[in-house]
């Protein structure tokens, strides 16, 4: 109860917005946020073009006849050209924007290993079609 010429008090209210400042190591400015909007954007293309395109190396194996030892002229590895890719580019672009967005410190080293998994890809397919 109040008494009656006492005011009303207010307990616990700020009168500034609450406005958290930055973590260590973490940028909120517009430069950051463009760096990871064409770093996305890249990471995307390149898994979008590694599932859609390196699969068809598998074409690499037409000149097989009877008897050839290339590796590509095996079965399994005709099976690898086109799986690799197909598995490996949607989890590259998972991984990668995952690491765009998260916070954690350990996050931008994602993106770099999405990258570094893509051009593996491309390496281990040139390997099995050359």
């Amino acid at each position: 109860m109040c008494a009656a010429n006492s005011p009303p008090t207010v307990t616990n209210m700020t009168l500034t917005p609450d406005i958290q400042p930055p973590r260590a190591g973490q940028h909120n400015d517009s430069t950051s946020t463009a760096a990871k909007l064409v770093g996305g954007a890249i990471l995307w293309l390149f898994a979008a073009v590694t599932f859609c395109v390196l699969p068809l190396s598998t074409m690499a194996s037409d000149g097989c006849n009877e008897g050839d030892t290339q590796l590509i002229c095996s079965i399994g590895a005709q099976q690898a050209v086109v799986f690799i890719p197909m598995l490996t580019a949607p989890t590259a672009a998972a991984l990668g924007t995952w690491g765009l967005c998260s916070r954690r410190a350990i996050a931008p080293f994602a993106w770099i290993a999405a990258m570094l998994l893509l051009m593996g890809t491309w390496a281990a397919v040139g390997e099995i079609t050359r």
